[in-house]
Formats: structure tokens, C-alpha cells, sequence
């Protein structure tokens, strides 16, 4: 992915974060674009969802939930 600030390519990176989920706190590997000139963080719609689809993985097995669609 181009930065849309300087029009570089950026790094693929990842951190882990907290999130605040149905009252509750998870862990995730956060997935983003870093722009190396100006350290802005970016994600695109598919990391986005990658990312609130591992807090969504840990609720419904902390759950005992199915997957939507798939019961």
C-alpha cells in the first residue's frame, strides 16, 4: 500500500492492542501500514476486519458461540 501522504510504499507492521468488546477486554495482534517519513499508521478495510475478527474469534470461544452463518 502507497502512503497517501507521500505516495512511498509503507511497511506492513503489527503491535498488540486492548480492546473494549461486549464489557469486555481483549488482546490482538493490531495489523497497519506504517509511512516510514512521517510514522502516520494507516489500515485498509480488509485489515480492519481481520483485526476485530480475532476480539470476534476470542468472544465467541470464550462464549461458546458459533461463528454467524455457520450453525
Amino acid at each position: 500500500m502507497k502512503s497517501p501522504i507521500t505516495g512511498k510504499e509503507m511497511v506492513l507492521k503489527q503491535e498488540q492492542r486492548e480492546i473494549r468488546y461486549r464489557n469486555e477486554t481483549f488482546l490482538y495482534m493490531h495489523q497497519y501500514y506504517e509511512c516510514e517519513d512521517t510514522h502516520e499508521k494507516f489500515t485498509t478495510t480488509e485489515l480492519d476486519e481481520a483485526n476485530m475478527n480475532q476480539v470476534y474469534n476470542q468472544y465467541r470461544a470464550k462464549h461458546g458461540t458459533v461463528k454467524p452463518g455457520s450453525g
